[in-house]
């Protein structure tokens, strides 16, 4: 009975293994402690002038007719200035912003691969890249091709598209744009960096070809069940559908309480495989996906597509954009291995933006904590630890603005928001959120431009032009006709090299300790009266302490740290030192911290 019962054990040991291995195998080790950064295609170099002129059939496709005198805006243009095609449209400053292009292609984001490379980047996520007629790309116009006007030959590209059956892979062949952004992927990897990319598979734009087929065909569509049709034909004779939160321009997909409608699910997974491994080659595809609403889609689907996504490539990583703590997608037996880490963000912003609404210590490390008690410890160290995206305004302004919900009221119907240049003193505020960013577990993402102190209201102002060193840009002129009620005046743009040469400084000090990178955090001093606090990081060897000054007044701290090193480094200055009381066993950190201020020690 006892071999018996022993023989029982010894194959729930074996499965259980397996499953641990299976796991590992499953599991994107790369991403530990990364760092990422976003981009958004349109708005981050235009590195091929030549197929700017095209844009204009997009523009005139999402506007519903055609733009009098319709051109790209100018890179270096200011922002708040209208171009005569916006102001023969009449109305308001906002209105006609969505209509702009500036040209940002993937011939820009090759060129600029390098400076990426010594920022320190490790991994980069593209917002979407697949054809679609609007700025942003989230109302895609197909899935199997990168946007048209991404690549050097965007009539040639169109012809291509029209001669295939888009619903039949076998004919599906590669554009121009496509094969420009399989280089693209070969360079990154070329650099050691990985890349992912947006899937937007809860709806598309109304140009989506099979959507598109149902507007010519009706009820006699061969994908009248690809989306949710409430009617055929109302009272003017158009179709009804639901959109995605009410918006027409983005028709949603059909589903079933548990699973996407059978015909886009399938077409999904031949988009999946096609850039996983173009040609069959998988270390020419995407590392990944970013996943739009994620939570919208049902949870069945997601199960599926996680088998497919694995099976292909065991390493790729699967990002939810999930807005709250989520432990049905991220945990064991979830369909996603990390999520866009708006939690993290929403702590950053009560304890380090706010002023008047400022958090306690205590309590931003129980919003810290809350986090890490949710998720599996091995997921905590991929999760994009964000301070700001393209659906938010950026870091500097949200400084520049406090005491406000996270992602709220943001823009010009706010009277009180001012969309001017942050000051040097908000600067140093972003300079301490990004040491917090870089030195706490997970995997930091910069959204472009931050680095080099790029500010924006909510969107689309933060989705301006990057602010590039070899180019002279305008002055942001705001004033009243902007639609802000503050901010007015003229303010200089250009590259912040102070803050740059910041952000590269601590992400190297963060690639270069592996204690940053994959360390356990420990948080061993906090004090809610001076609105400091310290936290450890150690991995093997390596000891780590990082401690902030978030008040307003120079504060001195006395911190008990185990270490069987008395001498320390502080990363920052490069100044070496000892402990006081020192032992074998450690001794005691005695440091004086400016305001807004942190030092990292190295053991």
């Amino acid at each position: 009975m006892k071999k018996f019962y022993g023989l029982i054990f010894s194959a729930l040991l074996m499965l259980s293994t397996q499953s641990s291995l299976h796991a590992q195998n499953n599991f994107p080790n790369w991403a530990k402690g990364i760092v990422w950064y976003q981009i958004f295609p349109e708005r981050f170099a235009d590195g091929d002038t030549k197929n700017d002129s095209s844009l204009v059939d997009k523009v005139d496709a999402e506007y519903g007719k055609k733009i009098p005198s319709w051109h790209t805006s100018k890179w270096t243009s200011d922002w708040f200035a209208q171009s005569s095609w916006e102001k023969n449209l009449g109305g308001n400053f906002n209105r006609h912003l969505t209509q702009r292009r500036y040209g940002g292609d993937i011939q820009g984001i090759i060129d600029h691969l390098d400076y990426l490379k010594s920022l320190g980047v490790g991994a980069i996520y593209l917002n979407p890249m697949f054809d679609a007629v609007s700025l942003h790309k989230y109302d895609a116009s197909t899935y199997h091709h990168i946007d048209v006007n991404f690549g050097p030959d965007p009539e040639g590209d169109k012809k291509i598209i029209a001669s295939e059956n888009p619903d039949d892979p076998s004919t599906w062949k590669w554009t121009s744009a496509d094969k420009l952004f399989l280089k693209l992927i070969r360079e990154v990897h070329q650099r050691g960096m990985k890349i992912i990319i947006d899937g937007v598979f809860n709806h598309t734009g109304t140009h989506f070809w099979a959507f598109q087929d149902i507007l010519k065909n009706r009820e006699k569509s061969k994908y009248k069940n690809w989306y949710e049709i409430t009617s055929f034909s109302d009272s003017v004779g158009n179709l009804d559908y639901h959109g995605w939160w009410g918006t027409k321009t983005l028709p949603v997909f059909n589903r079933t309480k548990n699973d996407l409608a059978a015909g886009p699910k399938k077409y999904i997974f031949e988009i999946t495989k096609r850039w996983m491994e173009p040609n069959g080659l998988t270390e020419d595809g995407v590392d990944g996906w970013r996943l739009d609403v994620a939570n919208e889609i049902p949870m069945g689907f997601w199960y599926d597509w996680r088998k497919l996504v694995k099976s292909i490539n065991p390493k790729a990583i699967i990002i939810g954009e999930l807005w709250n703590l989520s432990p049905q997608y991220v945990s064991i037996n979830g369909p996603f291995d990390a999520l866009m880490n708006y939690n993290f963000a929403f702590a950053v912003n009560k304890f380090f933006v706010a002023q008047k609404k400022k958090i306690s210590v205590s309590d931003f490390i129980k919003e810290l904590h809350l986090i890490d008690e949710t998720y599996p410890e091995e997921n905590l160290d991929i999760l994009q630890n964000l301070v700001d995206s393209h659906d938010t305004e950026r870091i500097s302004s949200m400084i520049k603005n406090p005491d406000r919900k996270f992602d709220y009221d943001g823009g010009p119907n706010n009277p009180d928001y001012d969309p001017s240049k942050p000051t040097s003193e908000d600067y140093q505020i972003q300079k301490l959120i990004a040491v917090f960013q870089m030195t706490y577990r997970g995997a930091p993402m910069i959204y472009y431009g931050d680095e080099v102190g790029m500010w924006g209201a909510d969107d689309p102002y933060d989705r301006q032009p990057m602010v590039w060193s070899n180019l002279k840009y305008d002055d942001q002129v705001i004033t009243p006709a902007s639609g802000f009620k503050k901010g007015f005046g003229t303010y200089k743009v250009e590259q912040n090299t102070d803050l740059l040469n910041y952000y590269q400084k601590i992400i190297a000090i963060r690639n270069d300790n592996s204690a940053l990178k994959f360390g356990d955090v420990s948080f061993i001093y906090s004090n809610d009266k001076n609105e400091s606090f310290a936290f450890e990081r150690e991995f093997r060897n390596e000891k780590i302490v990082a401690v902030f000054n978030n008040g307003d007044s120079v504060t001195r701290v006395e911190i008990p740290v185990e270490s069987k090193h008395s001498s320390y480094t502080e990363l920052l200055s490069g100044q070496n030192g000892v402990l006081a009381d020192a032992d074998t066993s450690g001794g005691i950190l005695i440091t004086q911290l400016t305001p807004k201020s942190v030092k990292i020690f190295k053991f």
